[in-house]
């Protein structure tokens, strides 16, 4: 059995915004906007927290000796 790869950020993206144009529409009933509203705000917080990690990751920067620099802290 193979693993499961995580989903890629542009794909929670695309994945939210269909979400949003399907309970945009007025088209569904209300128990699946209510389900496709609560699918829309676990994705949004899952790409919350990629966004948070990536950057923190940025806010850091490997100097000479490898070891890694904290940029918000470091002064001009």
């Amino acid at each position: 059995m193979s693993k499961k790869s995580p989903e890629k950020f542009e794909d929670k993206i695309k994945k939210l915004e269909n979400l949003v144009n399907e309970l945009e529409s007025g088209e569904i009933a209300v128990e699946e906007s209510i389900e496709k509203y609560t699918e829309a705000m676990k994705i949004a917080k899952e790409c919350d927290d990629i966004l948070k990690n990536i950057e923190t990751k940025i806010a850091k920067i490997v100097t000479e000796n490898n070891e890694l620099e904290d940029l918000e802290n470091k002064e001009d």
